[in-house]
């Protein structure tokens, strides 16, 4: 299996799961729509930005696994644009009947993205069924780091797709976490998150889901996969994660005590 990504080629990381990623260089960054295929339904998580360049690469890359008018869901895990701005542009190619899915929270917001396909909000447990009777189930993860942000469990695959949580900051296209990338995690998490009270809940659920259920790959929207045997370092470097940092700094230079 590929170490790396590149801008024309998917990447099968399970059975039926399609790494998307796009590579956003100068800002360090990436964005990873992820493609789940089962016999005939097809479920697109975060598709991603409606930046040409960006959406480009996320199409031609779907067009190389499906027709996009397999695609019969679209799940949205929290409401940023750079994760889901292209909803308007894919559910248009998809199938007829495709649906959103997002937690309630972010469907308030979703609409104002214009889409016209059947908004449908999620609870914690929640699950969706599709394909040839493939689950995918969803595990709210509020705060972390907005009130309606979720992860998705595959249990065909074992594989969690966690949104903002475990992303990291990265200059280059490596598909699975590198020795550095527990650096880059705590960095991007300790800009993006304010709660740590949220930060350990998602942990900590994580963590429940990996006893009860098991996991064997994290998929962030943003950074590297993680894989199983590396999960318990990233738990680790997670955990001991300070965040909120801009508020302290703020706080500081205005003389503002905070308890």
């Amino acid at each position: 299996m590929s170490e790396t990504y590149n801008s024309n080629d998917p990447i099968e990381v399970a059975k039926g799961v399609f790494h998307l990623g796009v590579q956003d260089t100068p800002n360090s960054f990436s964005n990873i729509p992820y493609l789940i295929v089962d016999g005939d339904g097809a479920v697109v998580i975060d598709p991603g930005s409606a930046i040409p360049a960006f959406y480009e690469v996320f199409l031609r890359k779907v067009k190389k696994v499906i027709d996009p008018k397999k695609i019969t869901h679209l799940i949205v895990q929290h409401q940023d644009p750079d994760l889901c701005a292209a909803l308007p542009l894919i559910e248009k190619l998809a199938h007829p009947d495709v649906k959103i899915y997002a937690p309630l929270e972010a469907k308030v917001l979703l609409q104002h993205y214009g889409m016209v396909s059947p908004l449908v909000p999620l609870d914690d447990g929640d699950t969706l069924t599709f394909g040839n009777g493939r689950t995918l189930e969803f595990i709210m993860t509020p705060y972390a780091h907005f009130v309606g942000t979720m992860a998705t469990y595959d249990a065909a695959t074992k594989v969690i797709f966690s949104s903002d949580a475990f992303g990291g900051f990265t200059g280059d296209n490596a598909l699975y976490a590198p020795a550095s990338y527990p650096t880059q995690l705590t960095a991007f998490l300790g800009q993006y998150l304010g709660s740590k009270r949220a930060l350990e809940y998602a942990l900590k659920r994580i963590e429940k889901l990996a006893e009860e259920k098991g996991i064997d790959l994290i998929c962030p929207q943003h950074g590297c996969l993680i894989k199983k045997e590396q999960i318990p370092t990233y738990l680790e470097a997670a955990h001991a994660l300070e965040v909120g940092g801009e508020i302290d700094m703020l706080a500081a230079k205005h003389g503002i005590e905070l308890d």
